[in-house]
């Protein structure tokens, strides 16, 4: 399993970075890639792509890994832009109902959706609701703990308390305790 590490998700970004177009004269990136893993349509598809097995190699991944990578290089290619203003559920979310972005019954079955081809679907969705624009370093860290079985609940509820702009309970006791 990848787990997340600061080397890991350093990795991913780099990958990610590369993939992307440049300005003129600075390089070009790899736009058919990044297109053929926009277009897969599932993970087994996305995982054959010469992009994603280059993803595993720079990650020293095993073949039990394969989904979860093809499930980051997939999402990934999907993203434009990064945007470091805040975290992607702080982003969907918002404190009142009405200024959410996205709505807490479609907010649910992102964190709910179960198996590889349906998280690829959900995280595509999120992304298209936030114009292909989100904060890469989170993003990048929350798929590599999404299917973690140690560590995706917390990464869950860390996505519940930003999507609803609330403070967790670790949080309000620091925030409690200062004078």
């Amino acid at each position: 399993m990848i787990r997340r590490s600061s080397d890991n998700v350093n990795t991913v970004i780099e990958w990610w970075r590369d993939m992307q177009p440049r300005p003129y004269g600075a390089g070009r990136g790899d736009r058919a890639a990044l297109a053929r893993l926009r277009h897969a349509g599932g993970i087994l598809e996305a995982s054959m792509q010469p992009a994603c097995v280059e993803l595993c190699r720079a990650l020293g991944a095993r073949y039990q890994d394969m989904n979860d990578i093809a499930l980051i290089a997939a999402v990934l290619a999907d993203l434009r832009k990064d945007d470091r203003a805040q975290t992607i559920a702080r982003a969907l979310g918002g404190p009142e109902n009405d200024s959410r972005l996205c709505k807490t019954l479609r907010f649910q079955r992102i964190l709910e959706a179960k198996g590889p081809d349906a998280q690829l679907m959900a995280f595509r969705r999120a992304l298209a609701m936030l114009k292909h624009t989100a904060h890469l370093a989170d993003l990048t860290e929350s798929l590599l703990e999404w299917n973690d079985p140690f560590r995706r609940d917390s990464r869950r509820q860390r996505w519940l308390y930003d999507y609803f702009h609330t403070m967790s309970p670790d949080q309000s006791k620091r925030q409690e305790a200062m004078p």
